[in-house]
């Protein structure tokens, strides 16, 4: 009876552990759609203000042209320029808003579409970096990859670009801003069944308080300045949940800033993976 009572106590634990689970995921969720849907009420707001304003003075220049008044060519210039401004503003806050679709969409990974095959590490990192090649030839800082070849992953190859992708891209965004020439090196290990890599850069490091945020949704300290919060939100969710790993930080100001992602080289599948 005891053995039956101690099998119907673990079952009910694992029950609850599991709602527990889901009440988080759906709590992070709820969270990060309020997040989104507050991001996105400013730009889609400027792009309907200007969108009704440049109406109303089209509509205006329109019943002028109409009524065969003359138009003096000031006017003309007036207006053209009127529309020009506000075709910027419109193109600038629509770009925000679908950079932040975009993010939310990366946080929202349809985990049935991911493509799971085998890979060589030090390839994959090759191909990412040759993809930040356009972004990083308009600077001055270097990325370094020390990835031994022969490395092979069982695991899910786009969301490990998109990790080391936002870390470089955060680099150059954050690290390197007062930075003349910084330098990144990526590095790797396999111990067993794992992959330890090693990102480094030489970067302004931050202070305890902003690295025990890093990880968090919509936390940046750019804000207003191009910086949306996600970046590394993205770095820690593909991580754990896509490709079952774990990440860790470790910075101090004028340090520089190092993570730390240790992976398995057969990585978790998916269904399985996500107890949803």
């Amino acid at each position: 009876q005891r053995t039956a009572d101690l099998g119907k106590a673990n079952e009910e634990l694992r029950l609850a552990m599991k709602q527990l689970v889901q009440t988080e995921k759906l709590a992070a969720l709820g969270s990060l759609v309020a997040g989104v849907a507050h991001e996105l009420n400013t730009p889609l707001g400027n792009v309907l203000t200007v969108a009704t304003a440049l109406h109303a003075r089209t509509e205006e220049f329109s019943e002028r042209l109409a009524s065969g008044e003359g138009l003096k060519r000031s006017m003309l210039n007036d207006f053209t320029a009127g529309c020009l401004d506000a075709a910027t503003i419109v193109e600038r806050n629509a770009q925000r808003a679908s950079n932040l679709i975009g993010s939310f969409k990366e946080v929202a990974v349809d985990q049935t579409s991911t493509r799971r095959r085998a890979f060589d590490l030090a390839t994959v990192v090759g191909e990412m970096l040759t993809a930040l090649h356009p972004t990083l030839r308009r600077t001055t800082h270097t990325v370094s990859i020390e990835v031994p070849e022969g490395i092979v992953l069982d695991s899910y190859p786009g969301p490990l670009e998109q990790v080391l992708s936002n870390l470089i891209l955060n680099s150059l965004l954050h690290g390197f801003e007062s930075m003349p020439q910084g330098e990144i090196i990526i590095s790797a290990s396999s111990d067993g069944d794992r992959v330890t890599l090693h990102y480094r850069d030489n970067g302004s490091g931050m202070h305890a308080t902003v690295a025990q945020q890093a990880f968090d949704p919509f936390f940046t300290t750019k804000l207003g300045k191009g910086g949306s919060g996600l970046g590394l939100y993205i770095v820690y969710n593909l991580s754990t949940a896509v490709l079952g790993g774990d990440i860790s930080l470790h910075s101090e100001p004028g340090k520089g800033v190092e993570f730390k992602l240790v992976l398995p080289l057969v990585a978790p599948r998916l269904a399985e993976h996500d107890d949803s």
